[in-house]
């Protein structure tokens, strides 16, 4: 995470790009890749669509996975 935090990266957002609601979520974990599935499954149902499937390397999965609980952590701390 400290090389990323060092490096200044531009990302071009496409005019198309639209947020989308995820209510479910699936990881699954091997010795080359953690795959993060996001679905929405409606209300009363039992019927889900894949929404977004994005897969990391274990080590870009465990920066991922510090820098969520620190931004989360700090986020609820401030705000409750």
């Amino acid at each position: 995470m400290d090389d990323f935090l060092e490096k200044k990266i531009n990302i071009s957002i496409p005019g198309d790009t639209k947020p989308a609601f995820s209510n479910a979520t699936q990881v699954t974990v091997s010795d080359d890749s953690v795959v993060l599935q996001f679905a929405y499954v409606r209300p009363n149902t039992a019927d889900g669509q894949l929404i977004s499937e994005i897969v990391l390397s274990p080590k870009h999965a465990i920066d991922f996975s510090r820098a969520l609980d620190s931004t989360i952590k700090q986020h609820f701390t401030r705000h409750l």
